[in-house]
């Protein structure tokens, strides 16, 4: 299992495939496996799935603080490093929710490095993820001061996590994986710390990044709601929007959709490169 040295700490990551190098990042209280299946199907690049510090097989150091790993701003830095340990000089960014985050924050730090952008399902904008992760905030706070057992319990009373076992069921489990997930207790707080951060400082400043994106929004997601995904879209000076099916209702349908979309787009957007596959 790969990693590398940051910030005193492993970061482990996964490689897959060949071609023109494609790193894609995962969301909140996920890790680098969701990155992977997310992108299931699509060929002709070299896949880079990264777990962030506090997510999966990455911990936090004890040598630094809380703040000094975790934000937006921190988790641009562990990718950036990433692509100077394995020699990359031009790259695909992307990811889910908080990954589309950080893929626009090193978009925006260093545009000389990323050539695209996929942004699926994005759940901030220049503010903090209030109220739609407000449930996710709320778990690692429960966690924090109680423990999982006392969090899940806790969470079974959550409106917005009662609506979503009655309407939305995978949705729900999705809400109950930030309790199950590794690293649960000892990185509770990686939680709240990001639902109150945000990836970018104001809106205009996407204006200025002219790289190429793709953005995709879905209906019955309460976790990322459509108009997220719609207003960064128009705030990029180029991107392009695609509505997906619903990834909690129609989950293979939305997995389907989304890759040969971001198949299409890549070939048809940096085709002219000659550095992209075009079939």
């Amino acid at each position: 299992m790969p990693y590398f040295k940051h910030n005193e700490t492993d970061v482990y990551f996964d490689l897959y495939g060949s071609g023109p190098d494609l790193l894609f990042m995962h969301g909140l209280a996920a890790d680098r496996r969701q990155g992977q299946q997310a992108l299931d199907g699509l060929t002709g690049y070299r896949l880079i799935v990264v777990d962030m510090p506090g997510h999966g097989d990455s911990k936090l150091s004890p040598a630094h603080s809380l703040n000094d790993q975790v934000s937006f701003k921190a988790y641009v830095t562990v990718v950036d490093a990433l692509t100077t340990h394995l020699g990359i000089e031009s790259v695909i960014a992307g990811g889910i929710s908080m990954g589309a985050g950080i893929a626009l924050g090193l978009a925006l730090a260093r545009p000389d490095l990323v050539r695209a952008l996929l942004l699926v399902r994005p759940a901030w904008l220049d503010r903090p993820a209030r109220p739609h992760l407000g449930v996710i905030e709320d778990i690692g706070n429960w966690i924090a001061e109680a423990g999982t057992e006392a969090a899940a319990e806790r969470l079974l009373e959550h409106p917005v996590y009662a609506a979503a076992v009655a309407e939305n069921p995978t949705c729900a489990a999705s809400i109950m994986g930030a309790i199950d997930r590794p690293q649960a207790v000892e990185s509770a707080a990686v939680l709240s710390a990001m639902v109150a951060d945000q990836p970018f400082s104001r809106m205009g400043v996407l204006r200025k990044c002219a790289i190429p994106a793709l953005v995709v929004g879905n209906n019955a997601d309460p976790l990322h709601p459509a108009m997220i995904a719609r207003e960064i879209s128009g705030a990029l000076a180029d991107a392009s929007y695609f509505h997906a099916p619903p990834k909690y209702l129609e989950p293979l349908e939305h997995q389907v959709a989304v890759v040969k979309t971001i198949g299409q787009f890549l070939a048809q957007r940096l085709v002219a490169t000659r550095a992209l596959p075009t079939d």
